[in-house]
């Protein structure tokens, strides 16, 4: 068995509550036994030194009123006890003695009762593992009926803070710092920590041990992981690692419960989502209604927004479900919103906190792209009524799907930025708009194909420069000439001219519906 010390007492033994009011120096005396006060002079028989001393200052009164607590550690000290836990008012004479004496003055909590702290001491001594087992035990209820009262997770953490005396910190699954109870060198030590699992590590001078959050035997919460806690501290040792067990396993559940709440609302919102698409014209007013009790005023205008990501699996969508909502949170902005298969979708409004809708997906946008990087958010235009919700969202489905390739992922893809794409997409599966492309571009896509070419790419920025030779060339580093014989590849292939303005037309149309038709695969016969 390790030897106890003071710090052990007070970590291990002693009521919550308990303030070191002097003689920090000595937290690391090692404590024999604990002694209490006797009922008649001598105060204190048979000590052999290294005993935790219990005391209550109206004892000592009742004893003798000449009797002060300094000079009681001035004589204890010459033994010398190991420390003083004191019940009752700590006179500043005694804090200056016990802080000369380099003597512990511990200062219990006024319901402390002091026969049971007695008790607790003396199992401890006894029997350091089975104090320990028994005091984490108690941590893990104390950490559950705060979980039922409703802490949070941030009561939780200030709970393990306060009882373990360690600096520590809570993070996500990918090793995201989300919460932080830390000062000084600990803090720097778990700010750059990236845990991978459960155990023990030395970072920046700091030992720390990390349990996952999550491994619970039964319940929806079986096998998930949650994230990690780390405590952080110069030692460690085995209440530490008993201790970050028991609070992971209680923010565990915490976190199953919260997270069963928000799977809760967001199946709620989601049927909403759905009710009004389905049913808005039929039941208005109710709709109305109940999105007044949701929180969502629907008499103002809306503006669909769709959020994906490429190749995004169930748990990519559920990540990015729960992403969106926070980033809805965070900018104040009440909007429904539904998980799909493949993307997420809400409604926003078209002006909320005096911004206007393509400034809230801009700003949805960037909180997004630094959670989920090649996150994809498409918008449609206006919806100045619920029946006017489908139509938004058809046309912000149009913008994510052929947006990405036109404008790119780095801003949000705007239906009213598709320009003749509008019209391209709703034609893109008529046999006309497939026959016009077979005739003006197909062969010059089949001899890219087949050659290795670049007549396309040669395409695109002779229209890109508005004509212009010179700033086409450079645009392509190539020579003048080099551009003139790829146009008069292009005109001997495909059959059109670029300089004759109905074939340079036809040309820049064919290239737009290139883009278009290569969002599916067969032509519509």
């Amino acid at each position: 068995m390790p030897p106890v010390t003071v710090q052990d007492v007070v970590r291990l033994a002693l009521p919550e509550g308990v303030v070191v009011a002097a003689g920090s120096a000595g937290l690391s005396h090692q404590v024999s036994w604990v002694a209490t006060p006797r009922a008649t002079p001598p105060v204190f028989t048979n000590l052999r030194g290294g005993e935790f001393v219990l005391v209550a200052t109206s004892a000592l009164h009742a004893l003798d009123e000449r009797l002060t607590l300094a000079n009681l550690a001035e004589r204890l000290a010459q033994v010398p006890i190991a420390a003083i836990a004191v019940q009752g008012d700590i006179p500043d004479q005694a804090r200056a003695t016990a802080e000369t004496l380099r003597l512990p003055l511990l200062h219990l909590p006024d319901a402390s009762d002091i026969r049971e702290v007695e008790r607790e001491v003396q199992r401890l001594i006894s029997d350091y593992d089975a104090q320990i087992e028994r005091r984490a035990a108690q941590l893990g209820h104390v950490l559950t009926q705060r979980s039922l009262a409703g802490a949070g997770v941030n009561g939780l953490l200030d709970t393990l803070a306060e009882r373990t005396g360690r600096s520590l910190a809570f993070y996500s699954p990918t090793g995201e710092v989300r919460a932080l109870r830390a000062r000084g060198p600990a803090r720097v030590a778990l700010q750059t920590l990236q845990p991978r699992g459960t155990g023990a590590t030395t970072h920046l001078g700091q030992q720390i041990w990390v349990q996952q959050i999550g491994q619970i035997a039964s319940g929806d919460a079986a096998g998930r992981n949650f994230g990690y806690l780390a405590l952080c501290g110069d030692t460690l040792d085995d209440w530490d690692r008993l201790a970050a067990h028991q609070g992971a396993s209680a923010l565990a559940l915490e976190l199953a419960k919260e997270q069963a709440v928000l799977a809760a609302e967001e199946r709620l919102r989601g049927d909403f989502v759905q009710a009004v698409l389905v049913g808005a014209a039929a039941d208005d007013k109710t709709l109305v209604q109940r999105g007044r009790e949701l929180g969502y005023d629907l008499r103002q205008p809306h503006v669909a927004l769709l959020c994906g990501v490429a190749n995004g699996d169930d748990r990519a969508i559920a990540r990015l479900a729960g992403a969106l909502s926070a980033a809805l949170s965070a900018l104040g902005v009440a909007a429904p919103l539904m998980r799909r298969i493949d993307d997420v979708l809400c409604y926003i409004p078209s002006v909320s906190r005096g911004r206007r809708a393509h400034e809230i997906a801009d700003l949805l946008h960037a909180r997004l792209t630094d959670d989920i990087p090649g996150v994809l958010v498409a918008i449609g235009r206006e919806a100045p009524a619920l029946t006017h919700w489908s139509r938004s969202l058809r046309e912000a489905e149009q913008a994510l799907l052929i947006g990405r390739e036109l404008l790119g992922n780095g801003r949000v893809l705007d239906f009213g930025d598709l320009g003749v794409y509008r019209l391209l997409l709703l034609l893109r599966e008529s046999p006309e708009l497939w026959e016009f492309y077979r005739t003006t571009l197909a062969t010059l896509v089949d001899y890219d194909r087949d050659q290795h070419g670049e007549l396309l790419k040669t395409l695109e920025a002779f229209f890109d420069h508005n004509g212009n030779l010179a700033r086409t060339a450079e645009a392509l580093h190539i020579h003048r000439n080099t551009l003139l014989y790829r146009l008069t590849r292009i005109k001997e292939i495909s059959g059109r001219d670029p300089d004759v303005a109905e074939d340079r037309l036809a040309l820049w149309l064919a290239l737009k519906a290139h883009r278009v038709l290569k969002t599916i695969s067969e032509p519509v016969t």
